[in-house]
């Protein structure tokens, strides 16, 4: 339960800042949310993630129809198991011991998919001065993200009957959203495997991005 509901406000934080975010929000690589962001590059960037994001989304529905939530496949989706930023000593410090140590940060698959979804979606706005929150792909990805909270919610009562109707509609809003971006639907045999997360470099002679 406690992750259910670290993961949902966490989710809910989320939503708040992507809705609002600027063209020019953070993530890894230092990409930016679509201003200086081409369909290619963001599909490079962000293709693997989303991947493995609806891989370990699918990997759910077993347990959630069978009202399992305690599972590995549903706790492993929500909780904070992927290191986003390693322990590191700072470099030419001079404060305390501990003023001197960048601590590790750790985020979850489900708020990776996330922001992996909504920096693709975003990718693909036709106006420059569209914000975010206007883009079709964007609206599409917080349609799922909303279901998903239905979802959760419906964990934490132990409602297997509207935990079961819930990732169903979660799964046919997701697949809205992919048709989308040029992903092909959950049900392709691309999601039955985990996906390769890293982003792929791009070279041309001895230079490489």
């Amino acid at each position: 339960r406690a992750v259910f509901e670290a993961a949902g406000l966490a989710g809910a934080a989320g939503l708040l800042g992507l809705a609002g975010a600027p063209a020019g929000v953070s993530a890894s690589g230092g990409a930016t949310a679509g201003k200086y962001t081409t369909i290619p590059v963001a599909k490079r960037r962000y293709f693997g993630r989303v991947k493995q994001g609806v891989y370990e989304f699918l990997n759910m529905q077993t347990a959630v129809n069978a009202g399992n939530f305690k599972s590995d496949d549903v706790s492993n989706f929500f909780a904070q198991t992927i290191v986003t930023s390693s322990k590191r000593q700072k470099s030419n410090c001079r404060g305390s011991s501990e003023a001197c140590v960048v601590q590790e940060e750790l985020s979850s698959r489900w708020e990776d998919l996330q922001l992996s979804m909504f920096l693709l979606g975003n990718a693909f706005r036709l106006d420059a001065g569209k914000p975010p929150e206007k883009v079709r792909q964007g609206k599409e990805a917080k349609a799922f993200f909303s279901e998903v909270e239905k979802l959760q919610r419906a964990m934490r009562q132990g409602n297997q009957d509207q935990a079961s109707k819930g990732f169903v509609a979660a799964r046919a809003a997701l697949d809205v959203f992919l048709n989308d971006v040029d992903l092909p639907p959950t049900v392709d045999p691309v999601y039955g495997t985990s996906a390769d997360t890293k982003v792929p470099s791009l070279c041309q002679g001895s230079f490489c991005v």
